[in-house]
Formats: C-alpha cells, structure tokens, sequence
C-alpha cells in the first residue's frame, strides 16, 4: 500500500505556533464563528456541535453572536491545555494517527501569529474577540434533501419530515435528526423580523466589515435568501468601505437565470468572490446521495463561473459518507481533469467524513471495503501528475481520510450508541429514504449491493 506524503512546513508550523501555546489550542475557537441566525446558534466552526446564543445579551452586545459564555469557557481550557468535548473531530483525527493534522491546525493557520498570540495571552473569559472569519446562514432555504443532512438546515428537508412522517426505529442516531421537522426552532424564517439577523446587520455595519477578513455565506441554499441579496446590495452601495472577502458555500443546484442574477451583482461588487460547494461522487451516484441535485446542471454551472471570470476559486467540499465513499475515486478523477483543464489552484477541494448521523459514517462498512478504498486513494495519490496538481492542504486532507478509512474504530463520542447498531440504522434509513424519494440504493450503488442486501434491517 502506498503511504501518505505529508507537507513538512505545516507540521513544523503547529509545533512552532500552536503547540508553544498549549496540546489542544486552536485559533478558530477565538477568532472564528459559524452561526445559523434563523434559529440563533453558534459554534466556533462547523465541527463543533451548535449551542443557543442569548437573545438578551445580543441586544445590549452584537458581539455576544460569537462570545458566547460556552465559548469563553472552551477557551479557557484550551489555554489550560484541555480539550473540550465539542472538538472532538479534531481529537479523533489526531488519535487515528499521530501525524494527521487535524483541522484545528488548518483553521489556526488563517490567523497571524499575532493574533494566536494575543489570543493566548488575554483574559479568554472577559474578552470579546473579534472575528477573522464567519460563516453565516440567514435561514434554511433549500432546494435540496441530502441524505445526511436534515429540517435543521434545509426547507426541503423539513416537508419531507412533515408529509411523511418522523424516520422509524433509528436506534444510533442520537442527535434525533430524522424525527421532526423542527419548525419550533425555526422561529425566523425570510422575511419575518428577526433578532439575530439584525444583531448581525447592526454589528456587520458597525465594525465586522472592517474586521473579517472571510464572511461564508451558507445556508440552506443562500441564493434562495432574500437576506443574501440585502447583502451584496450592502456591499454594491457601499464600495470600498470593506475588503472582506466573500464566499458563498452554494450547492450550485439551480438554474442558469439564478447564477447569473448573482454573478451580475458581483461584477458590480469591487471585492474578491470565492464560491464553496459541494462534490464527492459523480453522476447517478451523487444526485442519489444529494436528493435534488443534477450533476449535469451542476457541471454546467461550473462552466458558467469559471468562464465569467468573476470568481477567484472554487472550493469542492467532499463529506464523505459510507456511500459516497464508493463514488469517490471517479470525483478525484474528475477533480484531476479540472486541475488540467483550468490550472491547480483555481478549483480545489477539502474532505471530510461524516460523523452524524453515526450510521452514515464509513465506519458502518466492512473493514475490507475500508481498506480496499483507502487503497485505491492512496494509489491514486501517489500518482506524479496527482502530486504535482493538487495542493499541499488537498492532499493532507485526502490522505488523512485514506487512513481514517484504514485505521478508525470510533467515530465520536459525543453520546453513546453501539456500533454494532450501525449497519441496521443503514439499511433502515436508506430503506425509508428509498420510499420517500423513488430511489434505489442497490442499483445505483452495485458495488455495495451484496453487502447491502445481507444487512438486517
């Protein structure tokens, strides 16, 4: 089997940097923020699980969006050297292999050493840290019902749930995702007023647009909020008052009216554009795992960005379930002809692997599966044109899932379950999902069909 090439300057950076602070200290649980303002949570990045943000304090304080007291604390341990429960991706991804660089490391690496070390330095408890970097989603408006996903963050997802019905008998699944369409917690839906989204317009215009260096625009489908477009109608009256740099994470799902509503308003838009969307498999395969999507469109759409000339990069993010992990050489692949066609750096790709719901997770396969894609990626790897056309952070985060493939026996431990449950959770999730979506898991996936078959659901 072939072995992961690692880059040596990220590895000594973390030492250098990150560890002199302390063994668990992360940049990102300062200075970066996801939040979804439609039901008023946060969390210090898209690893981490969600937590309330207090409606009252966000009145007196914008800022209490991202310095929450559940923050505060985490950062606290983080300086003692602790390591909160809510990283655990990261504390999974270091255990596999002592040599994998978890994304903490990657996130930390957007901030200056002068910030980590101001960061370190200061009262982490009674410090209203600024923003590097935000994620933000305006509501859950979305096309789209993937399969991991769920109501909480996806419209499409949520009547699914209310015309069906709850998913039955899901034993591992213990963060609930496929029993309610959650509209309790949904209270702000466009153009409802909403407190959160005005802390947000208040801070944003106050001080954020000077400060962030990145704001990530996702949803749901941000091109279906009607808050997206008061943005960029912000940032179209206001030229040259801020340099943040936009991302949109967009499932690019839409038709071709729709992109070129938004990349009109761009080529008005004097700042940088990077578009973030999603890919881990090709043809049938990835509009089963992506309910909704056209891979045909899809690839169109791309066309259409990149030909316009408006959009710095586009980010493919590969969230790699059990499924998708069977269509995931045919997407290197194809990520391999684009690096061809349209230069290394303008389209690249991150990786990272499903944890919840536990039973979408490539830890429900059999170890052979396992090991014989991780096999297959780490051959592809090794490739001299593979090496020379992916980039140093693509080809740590594919190699690190090679060995999570081979050597993961756990995939959290947020809440308990059995892992002996998985594989009947599988089968009686992609059954239902089958039902509800006029979908057939074992002949759009032959390779997984026997297995799949000898599941008992």
């Amino acid at each position: 089997m072939s072995e992961p090439i690692r880059d040596q300057y990220i590895a000594d950076w973390k030492i250098r940097v990150l560890d002199s602070k302390s063994p668990s200290f992360c940049g990102a649980k300062f200075y970066n923020a996801s939040m979804w303002l439609n039901a008023g949570w946060t969390t210090s990045c898209f690893h981490n699980p969600v937590h309330q943000i207090d409606i009252e304090e966000i009145k007196k304080n914008p800022r209490a969006l991202h310095n929450t007291a559940i923050k505060r604390e985490e950062r606290a341990m983080m300086i003692r050297g602790e390591k909160p429960t809510g990283c655990q991706f990261c504390w999974v991804m270091e255990d596999v292999d002592k040599d994998n660089i978890s994304d903490r490391v990657w996130q930390s690496t957007q901030f200056s050493e002068e910030w980590l070390d101001a960061a370190y330095k200061q009262d982490p408890m009674n410090t209203d840290y600024a923003l590097g970097y935000l994620e933000v989603g305006f509501d859950r408006t979305c096309q789209l019902a993937c399969s991991y996903c769920n109501s909480s963050i996806s419209s499409t997802w949520a009547k699914d749930i209310r015309k069906n019905g709850p998913y039955q008998d899901l034993i591992s699944d213990g963060r609930n995702h496929y029993v309610g369409a959650v509209d309790d917690l949904q209270k702000w839906d466009y153009p409802a007023w909403n407190p959160y989204v005005e802390a947000f317009f208040k801070w944003w215009d106050e001080e954020l647009h000077s400060t962030l260096d990145i704001l990530r625009i996702t949803g749901g489908e941000p091109m279906m909020s009607g808050y997206t477009w008061k943005l960029l109608d912000w940032l179209r009256n206001n030229p040259n008052k801020s340099k943040t740099r936009i991302e949109m994470t967009t499932n690019l799902a839409y038709d071709h009216e729709t992109l070129m509503r938004f990349l009109d308003n761009v080529d008005k838009i004097d700042q940088d554009f990077w578009i973030f969307t999603s890919g881990e498999c090709t043809g049938a395969k990835a509009e089963y795992v992506r309910d909704g999507h056209s891979w045909e469109q899809w690839q169109r759409n791309i066309d259409t960005v990149h030909a316009s000339g408006l959009i710095g990069k586009v980010s493919i993010m590969a969230t790699m379930s059990a499924p998708s992990t069977d269509g995931y050489l045919d997407f290197l692949n194809y990520m391999l002809e684009q690096k061809r066609s349209r230069g290394r750096d303008w389209m690249f790709m991150s990786v990272n692997p499903v944890r919840f719901p536990t039973f979408h997770s490539v830890a429900v396969l059999p170890m052979e599966m396992r090991l014989k894609y991780s096999r297959d990626i780490l051959d592809f790897m090794a490739r001299t044109d593979v090496q020379e056309l992916f980039t140093p952070f693509e080809k740590e985060h594919i190699n690190r899932f090679a060995v999570y493939l081979e050597k993961m026996d756990i995939p959290h431990a947020e809440y308990e379950y059995k892992m002996e449950d998985l594989p009947g959770d599988f089968k009686r999730f992609y059954t239902q999902y089958d039902q509800r979506r006029g979908k057939d898991f074992a002949s759009t996936f032959p390779n997984l069909k026997e297995w799949y078959n000898s599941l008992n659901a």
